[in-house]
């Protein structure tokens, strides 16, 4: 009786210490966009728990995929808790004879009743910001086979309308292109 006793403290003890996320509403998209054309490549979000819920559009389909942040995963990506998404821009141009191929990115989380949103690319951002997307973009494109889940519900209009409203605020970031060709 007392082991079952003090089995059923430590895990009452294990439950209460456990991080959850102070962001409310977490969404990070990966997209690209063309005009006024927003192609979602990948849609996450985390709930009050840490469970990140993934969509993932590839090449010949799409899959959804449900993964448990750690605690320690749930404390970084709460330092974006820390203040205004404005504060982790680093710059807003890119260096001389600098390209962007990449896609361009969207979150959006809810602080005390503040909406905070941001349309970014990596190389506008300061490192700690960065290195928090790194962490989920390593979750997000694991594509790990045990985690895949049911689909779950995206209102893919709304986002895509949110993300081009936010573009639009957010009018610095680069457009993709490539370098030119070496010259021979």
């Amino acid at each position: 009786m007392k082991n079952l006793l003090l089995f059923f403290a430590l895990i009452l003890s294990l439950a209460l210490s456990a991080q959850k996320i102070k962001l409310k509403d977490f969404k990070l998209v990966v997209y690209d966009i063309e005009t006024k054309n927003v192609s979602v490549l990948s849609y996450s979000i985390i709930d009050e728990n840490g469970v990140l819920k993934v969509y993932l559009k590839r090449y010949k389909d799409t899959v959804f995929y449900s993964y448990q942040l750690t605690n320690e995963e749930i404390e970084k990506v709460n330092q974006l808790f820390s203040g205004s998404l404005q504060n982790f821009v680093a710059s807003k141009e890119l260096e001389k004879s600098s390209y962007y191929a990449g896609n361009r990115n969207y979150i959006n989380f809810k602080v005390k009743n503040n909406n905070e949103k941001l349309c970014f690319v990596p190389p506008f951002m300061n490192a700690k910001f960065n290195e928090i997307i790194d962490l989920l973009k390593e979750k997000i494109y694991k594509q790990d086979e045990s985690a895949k889940t049911s689909e779950f519900k995206i209102d893919f209009e709304k986002v895509k309308n949110e993300i081009l409203k936010q573009n639009e605020i957010d009018n610095y970031l680069p457009k993709k292109e490539s370098p030119p060709p070496m010259k021979k």
